[in-house]
């Protein structure tokens, strides 16, 4: 018995697969406001590159011997988001590839879902909605909701870059769900717009 608990970790290992090596596998992607499209290079530390397979169809990609060139459009990411891509190498070695990218927040909301207790008094919500500097967000425009179980006051806040909505059910009697859904002056879809869940529950 002591010497099959002695061998187990070498057979757990050697079925591991062997990852291919790369000097960043996982890389940090800061985006502009309204960038549409960005590159993104991989470097394996020996082996040529023999295989790829992307894992979104938003990345196309090419292989030149050990380097890995990513071209990413990147116009329908309207928030951060990871992509990853599945690589081999001349060695047999696998591993998955990441682009992290960190897309700038056009439109900074106080909470993205508000929650009532059943039972609890409908006490008011403030949501508080922050375009921050530089963004292509100039005023919001509209706040609508998608069912009639909730009711919202939309008012201004202490500058021209920040609006607040006060929402509250109607009644926290049973169990309700509906979308508060706040438009913006932007034309480019990524700031369009934004969805705030409300729910009794």
């Amino acid at each position: 018995m002591f010497r099959l608990l002695s061998i187990l970790p070498s057979l757990v290992l050697a079925s591991l697969p062997c990852l291919a090596d790369f000097d960043k596998p996982v890389q940090l992607v800061k985006l502009d406001y309204g960038q549409n499209a960005a590159t993104v290079v991989f470097q394996s530390k020996g082996a040529a590159i023999t295989k790829v397979k992307p894992h979104c169809d938003c990345t196309t990609t090419s292989v030149s011997g050990t380097t890995l060139t990513a071209q990413v459009d990147t116009s329908k990411f309207d928030q951060s988001v990871d992509k990853q891509i599945d690589v081999t190498t001349a060695d047999g070695k696998k591993t998955r590839l990441t682009m992290r990218f960190v897309v700038p927040q056009a439109i900074i909301l106080s909470a993205r879902s508000l929650v009532w207790k059943r039972g609890d008094a409908p006490t008011p919500q403030v949501l508080r909605i922050t375009i921050p500097k530089g963004s292509p967000v100039q005023d919001v425009t509209e706040a609508a909701l998608s069912g009639e179980d909730f009711a919202f006051t939309p008012a201004k806040g202490k500058n021209k870059r920040e609006f607040l909505v006060s929402v509250a059910p109607l009644s926290t009697a049973k169990k309700a769900f509906n979308r508060l859904i706040i438009k913006t002056s932007s034309k480019d879809p990524r700031y369009a717009g934004l969805i705030v869940y409300l729910q009794v529950r």
